[in-house]
């Protein structure tokens, strides 16, 4: 029982908190994505009207100037000039040469014979009395007529506009290219599917359509959009099983014909469709995430206390870890003191042997100089190792000792190769590179020398761990100086942070390394030191490229060991 109550806990946390806020959220969702999508397809059947619109006026723009030529050209002439076949081919070459809309001209009496041609076909001598287009133009004056076969056999439509003189009446008719009239209206791109055509007051294409009407064929959808004969509208229909189209009819002002421009549903409203599916995806995934959130933040509440206990038992072996490299390092004192004594008791044996050696020298044979300089060279190498030795255990003292914080005068130039000189040993064993690039005329600095030789040692093993079994490993350390402060970089080609150790690299009882190899107060104590030094420590770092720690210490500060105490 005391298992189930936690999940108990949870799920009332998941449907009381979570799953009315969910359906709220949905409605709210839902509603905003269905007047979006009504307010998108209007917009897309506007657009349409709109280019349906634009389309008309260029094709009505079509008719009026091609009108407006044959009437000055019946204005400007006589009836005996353009019954001369010569003068009525030159003109007809002029007006190809501005439009290649015009296939022919031919002048007409009243009777309807054929006065005079130009045009590829043998029409002249023909009479045209009874047909539609002559009955209509002796009535209007200017006539456009439907496509027609007529004598020449081949579907075509005539612009032809009426004289009346003083004696007689005629007429001047001229044929319209009707690939040229085809192309100007199919001249339209809307979408993957969108396509424009022009239909009769009967429903006869007078222009092909491109997913399938032939010219002068009846149009089988011509009375969906037949209420567009006055007025322009715009709809979406189609039967059940066939591809349905958005529409949108416009009729033409100078003929009765009607305009058509349409496209497939899916064509038109895909930006809607994927918008949709967008939407609804957002909507789950976000609802989902929400679910998701919601029950991992109930299960974090329930294991938080478990968590903080665990943390309270780890703290607390760091401190114990903390207090056993304490006393290590006092013990180390200790004993660093204890081989100083013999080291000084030993370094001053050597010192008389030497002597007592220089004494013994003349006396010897002449034949043991060589043993001689070997045994001389013996006691070289034995105070060279002695020096060593002791510089080892001042080392360790310096680094070691509990003093006070003193402000003294300090060579970064001078401390820093001491203090690598202290690692040296290590880092050739590991195969690490230590590059020093210092400006030799660096000024002196008012700073802890102790306090700085712990900083830079600790940055200097954390660099050498962190390029252990890395080939060409590299730490290079540069310091500079600019107006007011001294720059120290540590830089390594080692195994870096992440961003998010970076961000905790100086906190207290943190550590990456692994059990047993770290306390986690490293980077804190220098993060501290360098703080009370009145300086500023940084960290720059990418994951298995290398870290760059940099130190800005200041020229001229005051002492602050009574503030820092």
């Amino acid at each position: 029982m005391k298992q189930d109550k936690p999940n108990t806990i949870k799920r009332m946390l998941v449907f009381r908190l979570l799953m009315l806020p969910m359906v709220v959220l949905l409605l709210v969702c839902a509603t905003i994505a269905f007047y979006l999508i009504n307010y998108s397809g209007n917009q897309i059947k506007n657009e349409l009207m709109r280019t349906a619109a634009d389309h008309r006026n260029l094709i009505d723009c079509f008719f009026a100037e091609k009108k407006a030529t044959l009437k000055f050209i019946i204005e400007s002439n006589t009836l005996a000039s353009m019954s001369d076949n010569t003068f009525l081919k030159k003109l007809l070459k002029n007006l190809q040469t501005e439009s290649k809309a015009f296939v022919d001209l031919g002048v007409f009496d009243e009777n309807g014979n054929h006065l005079a041609y130009a045009g590829p076909y043998d029409l002249a001598g023909k009479n045209y009395g009874d047909t539609p287009w002559f009955k209509g133009l002796r009535d209007k004056g200017v006539y456009i007529s439907d496509e027609f076969m007529g004598f020449r056999n081949v579907p075509h439509f005539i612009i032809a506009v009426k004289r009346m003189d003083n004696s007689r009446t005629w007429y001047v008719r001229a044929t319209i290219d009707t690939y040229f009239f085809n192309d100007l209206v199919e001249n339209i791109r809307i979408g993957k599917t969108g396509e424009a055509y022009i239909v009769n007051s009967n429903g006869i294409f007078q222009t092909r359509r491109r997913s399938g009407g032939r010219l002068m064929e009846q149009d089988t959808e011509f009375n969906l959009y037949t209420t567009a004969k006055h007025a322009a509208a715009s709809f979406c229909a189609g039967g059940r099983f066939n591809l349905e189209h958005l529409y949108a009819a416009v009729p033409l002002k100078q003929k009765n014909w009607t305009l058509v421009v349409r496209q497939a549903t899916t064509d038109a409203f895909a930006p809607i469709a994927i918008s949709a599916l967008i939407s609804f995806l957002i909507i789950a995934g976000g609802g989902a995430a929400v679910a998701v959130t919601g029950y991992i933040m109930a299960s974090n509440m329930a294991n938080r206390l478990k968590i903080a206990d665990v943390e309270k038992r780890e703290m607390t072996t760091q401190l114990i870890i903390a207090g056993k490299l304490a006393e290590v390092g006092e013990m180390s004192t200790g004993i660093a003191h204890e081989i100083n004594n013999p080291l000084q008791i030993m370094k001053a044996e050597l010192a008389m042997i030497e002597e007592l050696f220089m004494d013994l020298v003349p006396l010897m044979d002449k034949g043991a100089e060589e043993i001689m300089a070997q045994v001389k060279d013996s006691f070289d190498q034995i105070g060279i190792q002695i020096q060593r030795c002791a510089t080892i255990t001042r080392g360790l003292l310096n680094f070691a000792r509990k003093t006070d914080h003193k402000l003294t005068p300090v060579k970064i130039q001078t401390l820093l190769p001491q203090i690598v000189q202290m690692v040296d040993h290590r880092a050739r064993v590991e195969d690490i590179r230590i590059v020093q690039e210092m400006d030799p005329d660096l000024p002196e600095i008012m700073s802890d020398a102790n306090q700085l030789q712990q900083v830079f040692l600790n940055l200097l093993n954390n660099s050498i761990y962190a390029l252990e079994q890395r080939s060409q490993g590299e730490i290079r350390i540069n310091a500079v100086k600019n107006s007011a402060d001294i720059i120290i970089r540590f830089s390594d080609n080692g195994c870096g942070f992440s961003r998010e150790t970076m961000e905790k690299a100086f906190l207290p009882f943190f550590t990456t390394k692994p059990v047993g190899k770290g306390t986690g107060l490293g980077l804190s104590t220098v993060y501290g030191i360098i703080k009370g030094l009145g300086g500023e420590i940084t960290l720059t770092s990418e994951l298995n490229q290398g870290s760059t720690f940099t130190i800005r210490l200041p020229l001229n500060v005051k002492d602050q060991s009574h503030e820092t105490a």
